[in-house]
């Protein structure tokens, strides 16, 4: 069996990698490259060279750069129509990823983001269209509503426009592939989509390694992007409800947040007294190994962190909630609190025990590296597209 030819669409390659969506579809590439694949990439925008380095592409397509009229035919029916037009998704785009699919003879698009879905409206016959959701969108949104908190039952019409948006492409979609089994039995219940695979995320364990730095004492840190509401929440817990508690006990705590793209809201969470706010920092590694703890309190959301992941690769005791460890392979080695009080307390055990620390450290960095490999998450890409490696001698 000959490997497989894949282009993946994703309209923006950001750099540094601030969201879910750059970060699984770059080593997700990286990795079917590296397995003998041919793969390349068609971007909207055109990106900055550091985000598509060493992704392995046996090419790269731009529409940006494009002078050539598109000749691939578009037929949407009357909701994908209304889809595209919501999403304000260029006609001449969807015809161009047509005939760049056309041009690489693939055997199947990927399509990467929420508002990709269009994209895949102009293939050639016998391509074949998957749709690299991650997670579950219609799930996404209600994981966030509270019936107590007024602020956040708009997100109630946010999953019922998604819902519509999953079930007027599902004819189109061979297959979607999501990070988790609980997104996975949520695509099947929502959208009606039944070919759904699962491809845990990995982590880049070389890029994301442990190092020498000295610690500073009494110190936690978040990361991520602070326009996006999972974030946005565990911030809102933690500072709220759990930091108050920490600052009461260890008056000289400080809680470091990294963040990209604030929000008005994140950045008056983190005027909290002990708080400090980092916009946009490139690489926050060298900061990260600095602090002795990193707490992840998600209360909303699904999928998987990736932010644990990387904290894990880089031998970081990590605390975290229920909603934090769902998704993951194996038993994850940290401490799972379930209250305010249950977190502050595990936080300040391990300020309180070097030792501790370092042992649950370690632990991390073998659980991930066990468990969470982007090798595994191509193997099981290729193999749902009907590429059997045993036949085609890959091992």
């Amino acid at each position: 069996m000959t490997p497989l030819r894949l282009l993946f669409l994703k309209e923006r390659m950001a750099w540094p990698r601030a969201s879910g969506h750059d970060v699984h579809t770059f080593y997700l590439m990286q990795a079917l490259a590296a397995q003998g694949h041919a793969v390349a990439l068609a971007t909207i925008d055109e990106p900055d060279p550091r985000a598509i380095l060493d992704a392995g592409l046996a090419d790269h397509f731009c529409f940006q750069n494009n002078d050539i009229p598109p000749t691939a035919v578009l037929s949407l029916s009357k909701w994908e129509e209304k889809f595209r037009n919501y999403w304000g998704v260029d006609v001449d785009a969807i015809r161009w990823l047509g005939d760049c699919a056309a041009a690489f003879r693939a055997d199947a698009v990927v399509v990467s983001g929420l508002r990709v879905l269009p994209y895949v409206g102009a293939l050639p016959a016998g391509t074949k269209a998957v749709w690299y959701a991650a997670d579950e969108w219609v799930w996404h949104h209600l994981s966030q509503v509270s019936l107590f908190r007024r602020s956040t039952w708009g997100e109630l019409r946010q999953a019922f426009d998604k819902g519509l948006y999953e079930r007027a492409y599902r004819q189109r979609l061979d297959c979607v592939w999501v990070v988790s089994a609980k997104d996975a039995r949520a695509f099947r219940r929502f959208a009606g989509i039944r070919k759904v695979d699962v491809l845990p995320n990995g982590v880049d364990a070389v890029h994301y390694a442990p190092g020498d730095e000295a610690e500073l004492p009494h110190s936690c840190v978040f990361w991520g992007r602070l326009d996006f509401g999972p974030n946005l929440q565990a911030l809102q817990w933690f500072i709220r409800n759990v930091w108050p508690r920490l600052r009461s006990q260890q008056p000289a705590a400080r809680f470091d947040v990294f963040g990209f793209q604030p929000t008005p809201e994140a950045v008056a969470l983190c005027k909290a007294e002990g708080v400090t706010l980092t916009a946009d920092e490139p690489d926050i590694r060298a900061a990260v190994r600095r602090r002795q703890v990193v707490v992840l309190p998600f209360t909303s959301g699904g999928g998987i962190k990736n932010k644990l992941l990387e904290a894990a690769a880089m031998a970081r005791p990590i605390v975290g909630t229920p909603r934090t460890v769902e998704g993951l392979n194996g038993a994850p080695p940290l401490p799972v609190a379930k209250t305010p009080a249950a977190f502050a307390e595990a936080v300040l055990g391990l300020w309180k025990d070097a030792t501790a620390r370092a042992a649950l450290g370690r632990a991390s960095r073998a659980w991930v590296l066990q468990h969470h490999t982007w090798t595994a998450a191509a193997t099981t890409a290729a193999q749902g597209l009907g590429f059997d490696p045993q036949s085609a001698g890959v091992t």
